[in-house]
Order: C-alpha cells, then sequence, then structure tokens
C-alpha cells in the first residue's frame, strides 16, 4: 500500500471568470479565490451564476431565456487545477437553477 504525505497529495483550485464587461486594456480573465477543496472551487462557480441569476431572474419570461441572458451577459466562471474537467458543468448548473427560479417565481405569483 502507498501512502502519501500531504504535500505531495495537495493542489490548489483556482476559479477564474471569463467576462466581456473588462476595459480591452486588460485581460478579459479574473481570478476570484483559491482553493485547498475542489468543493470550495465549485461553490465558487455556482455563486457567480447564482449572482446573477438573483439579479435577472425575476425579468425572464422563461428559463430558457434566463440561460440565454445568463450566456450573453453573465461572467463565465472556470477551475483551474483540476483535472477532471467534468468537475463543474456550468450548462448543467445553469440549466438546472434557471429551471428553479422560474418554477419558485410562478408558485410565488399564485
Amino acid at each position: 500500500m502507498t501512502t502519501y504525505s500531504s504535500s505531495n497529495c495537495s493542489q490548489k483550485f483556482s476559479v477564474d471568470v471569463f467576462s466581456e464587461r473588462r476595459p480591452l486594456s486588460e485581460s478579459p480573465w479574473l481570478r476570484i479565490g483559491e482553493f485547498d477543496d475542489l468543493s470550495q472551487a465549485i461553490n465558487s462557480c455556482k455563486k457567480v451564476v447564482d449572482d446573477f441569476l438573483s439579479y435577472r431572474g425575476n425579468v425572464a419570461e422563461s428559463a430558457d431565456q434566463l440561460v440565454a441572458d445568463f450566456l450573453h451577459h453573465g461572467d463565465v466562471p472556470t477551475i483551474n487545477g483540476a483535472e477532471n474537467l467534468n468537475c463543474f458543468d456550468i450548462y448543467e448548473y445553469l440549466t438546472q437553477r434557471c429551471g428553479e427560479i422560474l418554477n419558485a417565481e410562478k408558485l410565488r405569483l399564485r
């Protein structure tokens, strides 16, 4: 059995966002954090999406419109340092959250 010290297994995960709203003289990429734990990095990505949706969710007419609104205007988070590129699927999470938000809004209006 092979054992590893914590120093050999430690890996940082950085979360960067891509934003087209940044000045042309600056990089469109902005680092928003570094994390020791992958779940913290994933939660950071989810927060980027959720923050945008909480701002725009009450004006969307459909989940598809909300998804399109995010894809056109939202900051897109990515995780660097993760060997498994599927650790956070922004499109899956975005679709799920948009559906949840619109369903909650419909229930609220009843």
